[in-house]
């Protein structure tokens, strides 16, 4: 078979989750499949893919469209721009659309969706005007209408994608993505952490600075509890999203929250391996990647009971309403204090089951 993907997610230096996911995929996909031909598809004026993304196998084939990303996408909302499967030099048998993106649909050629999240229609205020008038002119329920079959991360998501629109449960197949990780040990987790300066005793935050992850309300729970462990400091690890300028504000006014920017690995899981634990109460997640990057790890995780949380983590993880701070500071509070619990934390966190590529 002819099989396009589109790897437009990849065209940036900072991967998101779903730029991992698109990445992870890739290289599980093509490490095990030898006979199918695999047309990847790029797009913008200045680079085709980060050059970290270069499969070199005689079944992996690049294929790139030199316009400028916002044209193309504004050309595909308007029904103007180019049937992206009609680029390749071959008839494509199936093509992969591995997150929400602008695509015009050509209906000889069945199309698979995957669906990370539905956060956007949820809750406005979890996004800019920006990303909102975004997500509007992307089209979802087109995409969803128009795709073949819907891969979603979850079962949460799958109940969202049911949720809000009209389709039928046969058409969605649920796919747990697996987490990234790097083996780690004490001294190389030692050496890749020391330039950052860190002190001994930390929490960390790993993720994206936006509101749906509750960074406001980590940083209200650790305020009350430095006042207490005052040797324990706070590390917020990832980029600067949407609507983060308050958060940030008060981040750089604590002299014991240390915000190192985006964070790839292997320093992040050197990160977690030297952590006391990870704090991730967030409002809503599709799948959520750091929670297992850090049982992997075998540290703790403070996590939200909402949408997917539960579903990936199971009992391996300390719950806490992410409306509640007192509920994060007492979970922070309980970890440091409860020797007995962080040790059966650590013991289950080794006997748990996740799917997950190593580099």
């Amino acid at each position: 078979m002819n099989i396009g993907i589109d790897i437009r997610a990849l065209g940036r230096k900072r991967y998101s989750g779903v730029g991992h996911y698109i990445y992870s995929s890739l290289k599980y996909i093509l490490a095990r499949d030898k006979e199918n031909q695999y047309y990847l598809l790029s797009s913008g004026l200045k680079t085709r893919v980060h050059p970290s993304v270069k499969f070199k196998q005689d079944n992996v084939h690049y294929v790139h469209i030199p316009w400028p990303n916002k044209l193309l996408n504004l050309s595909l909302a308007l029904c103007l721009g180019p049937d992206l499967t009609k680029k390749f030099p071959v008839n494509i048998d199936v093509f992969w659309l591995p997150n929400i993106n602008f695509f015009k649909f050509n209906k000889q050629v069945p199309v698979i969706l995957t669906i990370h999240d539905l956060s956007f229609l949820h809750n406005r205020e979890f996004y800019s005007l920006k990303r909102r008038v975004w997500h509007k002119l992307v089209n979802v329920k087109h995409l969803i209408a128009n795709s073949k079959k819907i891969i979603s991360v979850s079962k949460s998501t799958k109940r969202d994608i049911m949720r809000f629109f009209t389709i039928e449960d046969e058409k969605i197949q649920v796919i747990h993505p697996g987490a990234n990780v790097v083996k780690m040990n004490k001294e190389l987790a030692k050496e890749l952490t020391g330039p950052y300066n860190l002190p001994q005793k930390y929490f960390i935050y790993v993720g994206t600075l936006e509101p749906r992850k509750n960074i406001n309300s980590i940083v209200r729970a650790f305020e009350r509890y430095h006042k207490k462990y005052k040797d324990t400091h706070l590390v917020i690890a990832g980029s600067r999203g949407w609507i983060y300028k308050g958060v940030f504000k008060k981040i750089k006014q604590k002299h014991y929250i240390h915000y190192l920017d985006y964070i790839g690995s292997p320093v992040k899981d050197a990160l977690y391996y030297l952590s006391q634990g990870l704090i991730w109460p967030s409002f809503y997640e599709g799948f959520g990647f750091p929670p297992l990057e850090a049982t992997y790890h075998g540290i703790p995780v403070i996590t939200s009971f909402k949408t997917s949380l539960p579903e990936i983590m199971g009992q391996q993880a300390i719950y806490v309403d992410p409306y509640n701070v007192s509920d994060i500071y007492h979970a922070l509070k309980n970890l440091t204090e409860d020797d007995k619990l962080r040790e059966d934390i650590k013991k289950s966190a080794k006997e748990f089951r996740i799917p997950n590529w190593q580099y």
